[in-house]
C-alpha cells in the first residue's frame, strides 16, 4: 500500500471522518479568526510577511486573504471582498469540505478525472490563467490604495 494511500486511509478514519466533527471544526476555526481580527484591529497592525510583495514591492494575489479573512468573519463583506475577493471562494471550499454535500462531492470528483486525463499542460493552463487574473487584479487593488 503506498503511502499517500495509507494516509489518506488514516484521514477519513479520523475523528474528522465525521461531518459533526468537520462542522466543529469550521467553526472553531470561525471563532478564532474572529477573535482575532477584532482583537487586532481587523488584522491592520503587523508586519508584512509576504515573500512576493518583500521582494517586488508589488502584492500577490493572496495579499489581504488574512485582513479579508478577518472582515469576513465579523460580518464586513463588502470591505472584504475589497481587500481580496479570493477570500469567499477559500470560505465557500471550506463550507463545503465541512458538510461534504454528495452532489457536490461528485462533481468535484468528476471534475478531478476531467483534469487528470488531459496533458499536463492542459492542466496548468487554467490554473495559471486564473493565477494571471487574480494578480492584475491585486496589483490594481495595490494601485488604488486598499494595501
Amino acid at each position: 500500500m503506498g503511502s499517500g494511500l495509507h494516509l489518506r486511509r488514516i484521514f477519513t478514519t479520523t475523528a474528522l471522518g465525521t461531518r459533526s466533527a468537520r462542522v466543529a471544526l469550521l467553526f472553531l476555526t470561525w471563532l478564532l479568526a474572529r477573535e482575532a481580527s477584532l482583537r487586532t484591529s481587523g488584522f491592520e497592525n503587523g508586519p508584512i510577511v509576504c515573500p512576493i510583495r518583500l521582494v517586488t514591492g508589488y502584492p500577490c494575489p493572496g495579499c489581504g486573504g488574512t485582513r479579508s479573512m478577518g472582515a469576513i468573519s465579523v460580518g464586513q463583506f463588502e470591505n472584504a471582498w475589497s481587500l481580496n475577493p479570493i477570500a469567499f471562494a477559500v470560505c465557500a471550499i471550506g463550507i463545503l469540505w465541512a458538510v461534504q454535500i454528495r452532489p457536490v462531492n461528485d462533481l468535484a470528483k468528476r471534475a478531478s478525472s476531467f483534469f487528470r486525463s488531459k496533458p499536463l499542460a492542459l492542466q496548468i493552463l487554467p490554473l495559471l490563467t486564473l493565477y494571471a487574473i487574480a494578480w492584475i487584479a491585486a496589483i490594481d487593488r495595490f494601485n488604488s490604495g486598499i494595501f
